[in-house]
């Protein structure tokens, strides 16, 4: 079934403020998703719903996934969410009773692959700290063996890696990694124990996914690992030798290691005019997502998040503003629409100096 044709226009606006955002968004192994027909791609989370918008906006089909059901608490959210194919999915610390919901929420799941669709799990059950794993919960487990004994039909995973060279910084970069199609049958096969069945799956796509992401200990040492990978890190044109690189790097890492230097931006970018006019024009959408961040956002992993969410709203906003401004004042079509086409040249040009 196709989408509306709002939810296919909201999908390519966002994809394109996405390809904004970061300065390379590479999908690796892209081939091994689905073109059609029903699997399920099991995600690890380090960067709240922005890893959601990566999947959905850059494969070609159209994903449902599933949210903290916290976030449904409106009549109105309800059907924002679900009109952007995001499901509720509760938590102990929910209640209860609201617990009891996920039995109808996995149904509905196993609904919608058994008309063909793919839905998007997060498997670590909640976002994790940056460049860290945990053991996957069974969630997705639970799904894909059901949706086996109902239909009688294999389902598929596609285990889907995340690696952010910097999960808030904008004009960073990030490696979205799909892995090899995992088949339920295949697995689990064999096995007649049920609980044996869950554990299996559930270890045997945690181990595939992990092969996929850079992995940080996340102990008493964490912070310096994560500092020293920041400070040594080889920079690589291709994301996906990146990731290798900063295996290797992190693998170098002892308690005594000493990092480089940290070097900060230059003073002198501020006289290079167009990194200034770059950073005047946007200074209205800079500031305000700067007091959002700074005074509204709690939990780090929402940055970027709440940087491309609202982003991709002030910045056009921010241009049509200034742009009829500058009409006013000029009242010349032609120098306003190059004043128009500057603004985003300037900006990508500045914010990608630092």
């Amino acid at each position: 079934m196709t989408p509306p044709l709002r939810y296919r226009l909201l999908k390519t606006y966002v994809k394109t403020g996405l390809k904004v955002f970061f300065k390379k968004w590479q999908a690796a192994n892209i081939h091994h998703v689905p073109l059609k027909g029903p699997f399920i791609f099991v995600a690890n989370h380090q960067n709240a719903f922005l890893d959601a918008l990566l999947v959905v906006c850059g494969t070609p089909r159209n994903v449902w996934f599933l949210a903290r059901g916290d976030v449904f608490k409106t009549p109105f959210a309800i059907k924002l969410l679900t009109f952007m194919r995001i499901k509720p999915v509760f938590r102990f610390r929910d209640g209860h009773e609201a617990m009891r919901k996920n039995d109808r929420i996995m149904n509905e799941c196993i609904d919608l692959l058994a008309q063909g669709r793919c839905i998007l799990l997060f498997a670590e059950g909640n976002h994790n700290e940056p460049w860290t794993s945990r053991e996957l919960q069974r969630g997705f487990a639970h799904i894909a063996l059901q949706y086996t004994e109902k239909t009688g039909n294999d389902i598929t995973l596609i285990p889907t890696g995340f690696h952010y060279e910097n999960h808030h910084k904008f004009r960073s970069r990030v490696l979205v990694n799909y892995g090899e199609p995992i088949s339920v049958s295949n697995i689990t096969g064999h096995i007649t124990d049920a609980r044996e069945k869950l554990s299996v799956l559930a270890k045997h796509t945690g181990e595939k996914l992990r092969s996929l992401i850079l992995t940080v200990p996340l102990d008493r040492d964490y912070l310096k690992r994560k500092d020293f990978l920041m400070a040594n890190r080889e920079r690589k044109a291709d994301m996906v030798e990146q990731l290798q690189a900063d295996r290797a790097m992190m693998e170098t890492w002892t308690p005594d290691s000493v990092g480089k230097t940290k070097t900060g931006n230059s003073v002198f970018r501020w006289f290079d005019p167009l990194f200034l006019y770059g950073r005047i024009t946007h200074i209205i959408p800079h500031s305000i997502l700067g007091w959002i961040v700074k005074n509204k956002i709690k939990d780090d992993q929402f940055i970027g998040s709440v940087k491309v969410a609202l982003g991709v709203f002030l910045v056009p906003i921010n241009y049509l503003l200034l742009t009829t401004i500058f009409y006013l004042v000029t009242r010349e079509p032609l120098w306003t629409l190059g004043f128009f086409i500057s603004m985003p040249v300037s900006g990508l040009y500045a914010y990608s100096k630092g």
